[in-house]
């Protein structure tokens, strides 16, 4: 699992899980090749202190190929069985996505076991540029995404993600689909959120300049992209035709524990998922506590208070943010 947090032997009473499912083999059902291009950060218009303050220059890439022709078989068939267990659509569901999954790993081992696969990680930190792992939310660690039953919605709003890392997989036939593109600004996400007059995370349902706008398309069903969400302004366009559109999504994040992440609890905070606030703590209490021991190893006797509490700080400040913004649920 690369150092990721394991898994919760819990699961949310609301998925139900999956029976009888084939058992997943990486030799069989992985084919991991690599994107034919690449786009940094500082191509979209980032600046050197913003990408230095990122766990890697990389932005997103070209679609590559990840599943063999079994594992799209085995993979399309497990999204379609949990179709009829999809989340409720409230919280982040009402203004972005139509029709979804999260927490996809509670439902289907096959997926668990497809997103804690090392060989899946090594991948796509090679292309990456920086260490990841599965994410530690399971929540966003394994998420299924299809098309809206209203296709006047978009697939997916203009956003940006609540993570750093994913990886966005076509499972459908992208052939038999007319419209539903993904595509990305080609900018920076507050250029783009200033554009469409609208801040942080939240998605919305407008119209970009066209010369900006770059589609990846999926040159078959098992293919799919790296981006650096949090970085990418981006969306998946409306259907022209109803159709079968499923992508997966999943979601890493940087390892060691102790190094820099973009999760953003807080974001996530006020999503409806079952579980979430118990999954967010547990991932907060895990950085924090990688950060405090490394934070023993390095302190220096001869340290000043200043610098010692300016230490503590750094290491408790994301935990006790998520506290503080958990207590405003409470009533």
């Amino acid at each position: 699992m690369s150092n990721t947090l394991r898994f919760p032997d819990q699961r949310p009473p609301e998925y139900i899980k999956l029976d009888n499912e084939p058992i997943f083999n990486a030799e069989r059902h992985l084919q991991l090749e690599n994107p034919k291009s690449t786009t940094d950060l500082s191509e979209l218009g980032y600046k050197e202190d913003e990408i230095e303050a990122c766990p890697s220059s990389f932005g997103v890439c070209s679609s590559f190929r990840i599943l063999s022709p079994e594992g799209v078989a085995v993979m399309r068939d497990i999204c379609l069985k949990m179709h009829d267990n999809r989340n409720i659509s409230v919280g982040t569901g009402v203004n972005r996505l139509g029709s979804y999954i999260r927490g996809a790993g509670y439902r289907s081992q096959f997926i668990k076991d497809f997103c804690d696969s090392p060989e899946l990680s090594k991948h796509l930190s090679e292309i990456a540029g920086v260490q990841l792992a599965r994410h530690s939310v399971p929540a966003v660690a394994c998420g299924v995404n299809y098309a809206p039953e209203d296709i006047t919605r978009a697939v997916d709003n203009w956003h940006t993600d609540s993570v750093a890392f994913d990886i966005v997989m076509m499972m459908s036939d992208p052939a038999k689909i007319d419209g539903g593109e993904f595509q990305y600004f080609q900018g920076t996400k507050q250029e783009g959120q200033t554009l469409l007059g609208i801040a942080g995370e939240e998605g919305i349902d407008a119209e970009l300049p066209a010369e900006r706008i770059k589609t990846v398309p999926f040159p078959g069903p098992g293919y799919g992209f790296m981006q650096q969400g949090n970085m990418i302004f981006h969306r998946a366009c409306r259907l022209k035709k109803r159709a079968e559109r499923i992508t997966m999504v999943p979601s890493f994040v940087v390892v060691p524990p102790h190094a820099a992440d973009a999760t953003n609890s807080i974001n996530m905070a006020g999503w409806d998922d079952p579980c979430l606030p118990a999954e967010l703590t547990r991932h907060e209490a895990w950085r924090a506590a990688a950060r405090l021991e490394k934070l023993v190893e390095e302190v220096s006797l001869h340290d000043s208070p200043k610098r010692l509490i300016e230490d503590l700080d750094r290491a408790l400040a994301p935990l006790l943010a998520y506290r503080d913004r958990l207590s405003k649920d409470i009533k």
